[in-house]
């Protein structure tokens, strides 16, 4: 039976990462409200999805600049886009690792349910503005606030914030894969001193199967058009979102 349910695992966070690292977002956003709704505590999921993703979007963003959906070699305006996002990101993770560990599970959830339904409408039906700097520094701090609560909400906020300020989609989603890693693995540090313990079971399950996954995604970016499978992810994701809600609400 377990070994079904680390089959089950691998197979869940390979496709996530995949449908992540190929547009942007959806890993921790799609991930979080299942294992919850199945039944683990936000404690036990939100660090397991942190380093998980972490270690798949190494080798995302590796083969994202191996397909040339951007460049990261040097101080290019790609890495610059990347730490508009990072740093003051940083400045925010402790905040939401301390509102994590100290919320009552009830208002995590429902925060996360609500959270995945509004940004996958907006992946749905985005708007368009012009590209300014602050922006990406205000999606940056409110990225890495969602993502160190719930371990997710990082990517719908950074993606369909670049692609609407004006980046290029294949740009903004592999911006968004290498800000991700660090801001991820900044925020699995600071639970580690809050938490403690990982349930290692689920952990390396996540990590394998995103590792495989954050390989795949990046070809299938550079080779598939996006408006298709951004209608599909925000319909999975407002169908997770609710789902979520109902399992907490009811």
């Amino acid at each position: 039976m377990i070994y079904i349910w680390i089959f089950i695992m691998v197979l869940l966070a390979l496709l996530m990462e995949v449908i992540d690292s190929s547009l942007g977002m959806m890993y921790g956003t799609l991930l979080s409200p299942i294992l919850i709704g199945y039944g683990f505590e936000p404690l036990v999921v939100v660090p397991a999805i942190l380093i998980s993703q972490a270690v798949g979007g190494i080798g995302g963003t590796i083969s994202h600049q191996k397909f040339r959906n951007a460049d990261f070699n040097g101080l290019t305006n790609d890495t610059k886009i990347v730490l508009a996002m990072v740093i003051p990101g940083l400045l925010v993770v402790f905040v939401g690792v301390f509102a994590a560990t100290n919320l009552s599970s009830l208002w995590v959830k429902t925060y996360i349910g609500i959270l995945v339904i509004i940004m996958s409408a907006l992946c749905l039906s985005p708007l368009k503005y012009k590209f300014a700097w602050w922006k990406h520094y205000a999606v940056g701090v409110l990225a890495a606030f969602n993502k160190a609560l719930t371990g997710g909400g990082f990517g719908p906020v950074t993606s369909t914030g670049g692609i609407l300020g004006g980046l290029e989609s294949k740009v903004s989603i592999a911006t968004t894969t290498f800000a991700e890693v660090i801001i991820c693995l900044a925020a699995f540090v600071v639970y580690l001193f809050f938490v403690g313990n990982l349930y290692m079971v689920l952990v390396g399950s996540l990590c394998f199967g995103a590792v495989v996954g954050g390989i795949i995604g990046p070809y299938i970016s550079s080779r598939v058009s996006h408006t298709r499978l951004r209608i599909c992810i925000g319909i999975l994701g407002i169908a997770s979102g609710i789902w979520l809600l109902w399992r907490v609400l009811l």
